[in-house]
């Protein structure tokens, strides 16, 4: 996951995982499952959640989240900036950076792995009028463990990323952030998540719909939207490694039991040749309209969905994106790109 993505609304289980590959370089988060049983501390005790001082619904949605999750109130942190969306390297530096580090110092900064980012905090970094990449990733290496040079260059692979070769059905084993950071040779690195809506209210109903899911357990359909028909015709690199990547999580999904549409028109769900309808929808993948979000799903509770193109999250808070169109319409969890994520 590269240093142009941007988590924007809600995590929910291990069916995440699944999509590995797909998230290229976005997340987002509203809620947390217990998935690391065999971590020492509980998971609620190893989340930080930030929100912004000048911002009054900020701390009411991070507090809700933390009372729903059961998060220790001294692992609430505050920052205050002069805007909720971008902000410049400098102020980044001082009032966000330099703020983090101090509630990590005081949390446990091994202690913490996970980073949650509450509604109305910036979501951009800017470096200069033509370079401006996802926060997020950034305090992902908060103490510059990883790549201190701003911004990192392109071709580095995050050290906690999974390898793959979707073709071959081939995966590195799937290894607990909570384990990996046990390591010898781990790097201080943390999975930044954000609760990020068009309002505080829908960033409040992320945490509601998660509790939901992992009570009742996630059901519904799985759709899947590849460009190219068959794939085996497409090689696994440029743009035919998104498509087996894709096709690879259809065959997932299957295995897992879901219900699953799997389509190979170039259009996407919701213009004819492909279905035009995805209801009641548990998991998408899919691609590729730039910068718009087509209106042909209905979400269950705990639902995730990506779709990648290279703006698919350039505002979580509205706009004609993928990532806001989908927190807008009921989805739990969503991630997209600010900028080009390549593939």
């Amino acid at each position: 996951m590269g240093f142009r993505s941007l988590t924007v609304a809600a995590w929910f289980a291990v069916i995440a995982v699944w999509f590995e590959r797909i998230v290229v370089r976005f997340a987002v988060v509203a809620a947390f499952c217990v998935i690391m049983a065999r971590a020492q501390t509980p998971l609620s005790e190893r989340v930080l959640v930030v929100y912004n001082a000048d911002a009054a619904d900020s701390k009411q949605v991070a507090r809700y989240y933390m009372s729903k999750r059961a998060i220790p109130a001294s692992n609430l942190c505050k920052i205050s900036v002069s805007s909720t969306d971008q902000i410049k390297q400098a102020e980044y530096d001082s009032s966000v950076k330099r703020p983090i580090q101090t509630c990590l110092e005081q949390a446990g900064k091994d202690k913490i792995l996970y980073i949650v980012f509450s509604y109305k905090t910036p979501w951009l970094l800017e470096f200069s009028a033509t370079d401006t990449d996802a926060l997020d990733q950034f305090v992902a290496d908060i103490w510059d463990d990883y790549a201190p040079e701003r911004a990192a260059n392109q071709t580095e692979v995050q050290p906690y990323f999974g390898r793959a070769e979707s073709e071959g059905d081939i995966y590195e084993p799937y290894v607990p952030l909570a384990d990996y950071r046990q390591q010898a040779n781990a790097r201080r690195i943390y999975s930044v998540w954000r609760l990020d809506a068009a309002s505080a209210e829908v960033a409040k109903g992320l945490v509601d719909k998660a509790v939901e899911a992992e009570a009742n357990g996630l059901q519904g359909n799985a759709c899947f939207d590849r460009r190219t028909e068959p794939t085996t015709s497409v090689p696994d690199w440029a743009y035919g490694g998104g498509d087996w990547d894709i096709h690879q999580a259809a065959e997932m999904a299957r295995r897992a039991g879901f219900a699953v549409t799997e389509d190979g028109h170039a259009e996407e769900f919701g213009t004819a040749p492909a279905p035009l309808r995805c209801d009641h929808a548990a998991l998408y993948a899919g691609w590729y309209t730039l910068n718009h979000y087509n209106d042909a799903f209905s979400w269950n509770p705990g639902a995730i969905g990506i779709h990648l193109d290279s703006a698919s999250a350039t505002n979580p808070r509205g706009g004609t994106n993928w990532a806001a169109g989908a927190i807008a319409r009921g989805i739990t969890v969503t991630a997209g790109a600010t900028t080009e994520p390549y593939l």
